[in-house]
């Protein structure tokens, strides 16, 4: 992940929702008539709000922030029946709570209102009406997936029913069961092509699921609804990125600094760095008006945009600045840290990290990013002793004990390393890389019987990830070099079962054309090695080995080739041994 990237495929996170309707609610009952919001547009804390004319106010808690913010209005135009449905003289039982349920979702009861429409339902259980009455209440609920039931059983009774499939698409959408939404979306248009909130809601189901070509179509189709907030302008924007138009995705963009509304210029700023046209990313902040609440937040994103382009030298400045002037925070003492890295100016960017942790003990990811640096450069005890400090302060971390354990094991601390992994597999064992680093502990501290019986149960768990064959082969050849030949065939077979699974995976091509070469078996060691050094061009072992290869098939002219890659390869590992590579784990 790219510093500053947004975790999850939604390009709207830690934005509000949008707003996109209202309804007017009117049946004899209720005089004088209200309008009642359904504010999947407002967010307060982790709230969402409805609001109703008369100030009242009910909250209802949030859906997981994974789940895309732009939600489809879930409104209560449900509740509008036609002529005296709900009022008539003569009422039975069932419109009697289904009436009472309308008056106490108004009054902001959605738990009674929620109550009333079951009883209704109890009475009147085909009555499409009540149940997508109840489905809308249940939806604002958060209780996607009994609304989404009680959405389908009203759309069995009354297919043309447009409300209830619209707001079913919105569940499945929050629900992140794209195909399903798309498909009752399609359904909708076929019936109703000028559905604007319907076209909308397709094209930002789409840009969700990395459909970009339809949602650029449908979001282009209701410029007016897309215009009206930035989540639904950013999600175009990257739809065109994504579909190389740079252009458009620009004039998309300058939409939102001709707004100019702070959220939304920085919404599009992250789109266009996210897309790496830093140019636009930086135009659209260097707009906003630089008041002094805007101020730190503006000139860390320039400084996060330089940063991205390469650029570090400026971010590194423009941090400092930032925090000459008072505005020190944790973020960007990290910020500040990685430019230094790349700088290779370890010890200013580890006193960077220090401060970073300083000012946020309780952040992780500094501990870590400072970790891996040192990790990288060498540093192996100062890594170990931030990874200690680490694992005192967050016990609980499946992150920090697979960091401790990694280090442990550079530094052939293996029963330690065993311990740290040991740790992060009870805390998470799901996790296949902590799994993986325990197998190779054990493995390295001879304890080959574990080690065994650590693969034997990833394999099982972990059944579509090659690097655990590759691991077991390993051992095993390791096995068959003290004279072991069942070790060999089952390390032959481990690979083949790997690369059955991963065809490019370089390290079980690199050691199955090693097993091959020492065999005998030139021609097909050959094959495989050349398919390693294709996909690592500057892999100083694949060189070499490609070159023995090629020796004994008397290709003298290939072999010298390449011992000549494999020579520069050498050169290029041991003049950048040393230095850290860029790395985009950080959190920022």
């Amino acid at each position: 992940m790219r510093k500053g990237t947004i975790s999850g495929q939604s390009s709207c996170l830690n934005s509000p929702p949008i707003w996109l309707g209202e309804t007017r609610i009117t049946t004899r009952c209720i005089s004088p008539p209200q309008r009642l919001y359904i504010a999947c547009a407002q967010r307060s804390g982790n709230l969402y709000r409805t609001r109703c004319t008369d100030g009242a106010t009910t909250k209802c808690p949030a859906h997981d922030r994974g789940v895309t913010y732009l939600l489809l209005s879930i409104v209560l135009s449900t509740l509008i029946l036609s002529g005296t449905a709900f009022c008539s003289a003569q009422f039975d039982e069932a419109r009697v709570h289904a009436d009472h349920g309308l008056q106490l979702a108004q009054s902001g009861d959605l738990q009674g209102a929620e109550n009333e429409l079951r009883q209704a339902i109890k009475l009147e259980p085909r009555n499409p009406e009540f149940l997508s009455t109840l489905g809308t209440l249940l939806a604002m609920g958060k209780k996607l997936d009994e609304s989404s039931t009680l959405f389908r059983k009203a759309l069995q009774l009354a297919p043309q029913d447009s409300t209830s499939r619209r707001y079913l698409a919105a569940n499945l959408w929050q629900l992140h069961r794209y195909p399903e939404a798309k498909q009752e979306l399609q359904t909708l248009l076929r019936q109703h092509p000028n559905d604007a909130a319907a076209r909308l809601l397709l094209g930002m189901v789409s840009e969700n699921s990395g459909d970009y070509s339809t949602a650029a179509k449908m979001l282009s189709s209701v410029p007016d609804e897309v215009s009206k907030q930035p989540e639904s302008v950013a999600a175009l924007a990257r739809s065109y990125y994504q579909l190389h138009e740079r252009e458009r995705a620009r004039k998309t963009l300058s939409v939102l600094s001709e707004q100019a509304a702070e959220r939304g210029v920085l919404l599009g700023a992250q789109i266009a760095d996210q897309a790496e046209d830093f140019e636009t990313a930086q135009k659209l902040l260097e707009s906003v008006s630089s008041s002094d609440t805007d101020f730190a937040i503006v000139q860390y994103r320039l400084a996060l945009v330089e940063y991205h382009a390469k650029r570090f030298a400026e971010s590194q400045s423009r941090l400092q600045r930032l925090i000459d002037s008072g505005h020190e925070t944790s973020q960007a003492y990290n910020l500040l840290g990685w430019s230094y890295q790349q700088q290779a100016n370890l010890k200013a960017a580890a006193e960077s990290f220090e401060r970073a942790i300083a000012l946020a003990p309780a952040d992780e990811s500094n501990y870590l990013d400072l970790g891996r640096i040192l990790l990288a450069h060498g540093s192996l005890r100062t890594a170990l002793d931030v990874a200690k400090r680490a694992a005192i302060q967050f016990p609980n971390s499946v992150a920090v004990f697979d960091f401790k354990g990694r280090t442990e094991s550079r530094m052939s601390q293996f029963t330690d390393a065993i311990r740290s992994y040991k740790r992060a597999t009870q805390l998470d064992p799901s996790n296949a890389d902590v799994t993986l680093g325990l197998a190779r502990a054990q493995a390295s501290a001879g304890l080959n019987p574990d080690a065994a019986s650590t693969l034997d149960t990833a394999l099982n768990r972990f059944p579509k990830d090659a690097r655990f064959q590759v691991e077991y082969a390993l051992m095993l050849i390791k096995q068959a070099e003290t004279g072991d030949p069942v070790a060999r065939t089952r390390a032959e077979k481990m690979l083949r079962s790997a690369l059955a699974i991963a065809p490019t995976n370089q390290q079980a091509l690199y050691e199955l054309g090693n097993l091959e070469l020492n065999d005998g078996r030139v021609t097909e060691a050959s094959r495989h090695l050349e398919q390693v050094v294709k996909l690592a061009p500057l892999s100083s072992p694949a060189h070499f080995a490609l070159a023995r290869a090629y020796r004994r098939l008397k290709r003298v002219e290939d072999a010298q080739k390449e011992m000549g890659l494999y020579n520069r390869s050498k050169e290029a590992d041991s003049r950048d041994g040393g230095a850290a590579s860029h790395n985009d784990e950080a959190k920022n």
